[in-house]
């Protein structure tokens, strides 16, 4: 399976939906960091079903109109995306990251803290595989106008970057450490 087809998966697993209800949740959720088009949705829906993971349902409107098609996930779609969720993404993709955090509510918070730790992990080893880099680069001491200052800016905004992760994955950490400690009573 791909992110679009876990993507949807992540959508009806919210709430059973029409393929519009699903382009409105896309365009209104999701877009602002991951991008799906129009004619990739309902090819992966026809699969997603061919699958097992989701099924159709057809709601009779007023006879004039055709019937609603609505869409709903199945329990082996739930427990697809539920393992897909605590996959580590490969370091670097951010994009499967945000997508697989937008389903994380359905795990529990106890396997989420592990994969929170795992995230954290990439990004320290990715932040210390930058700062070496930039170092030696930034010894240099190039002009603006010289290719070592772009190769520094841009490695720089990558520490920015990691930095920020790091300082995310510690925030979602404290909140399910919290969470599990109210639950079990030792607050």
């Amino acid at each position: 399976m791909n992110n679009i087809q876990y993507t949807i998966l992540g959508l009806l697993a919210r709430e059973p939906l029409s393929g519009y209800e699903m382009k409105q949740q896309i365009n209104n959720r999701i877009t602002h960091f991951y991008k799906i088009n129009n004619n990739q949705l309902y090819p992966s829906l026809s699969k997603l079903e061919e699958a097992g993971f989701i099924e159709l349902q057809a709601i009779e409107q007023e006879s004039y109109r055709p019937p609603r098609k609505i869409y709903r996930i199945t329990p082996s779609g739930i427990d697809a995306l539920k393992s897909w969720v605590l996959e580590l993404p490969e370091v670097g993709d951010t994009d499967t990251f945000l997508l697989k955090q937008y389903s994380s509510w359905l795990v529990s918070p106890d396997a989420l803290i592990e994969l929170i730790q795992k995230r954290k992990e990439q990004h320290e080893r990715m932040l210390k595989d930058y700062k070496e880099r930039i170092s030696s680069f930034q010894e240099q001491n190039p002009d603006v106008n010289h290719p070592i200052f772009s190769t520094i800016s841009v490695i720089e905004m990558g520490i920015n970057f990691e930095e920020a992760g790091i300082l995310w994955c510690n925030r979602i950490h404290e909140v399910l450490m919290q969470h599990t400690l109210a639950n079990r009573g030792d607050t």
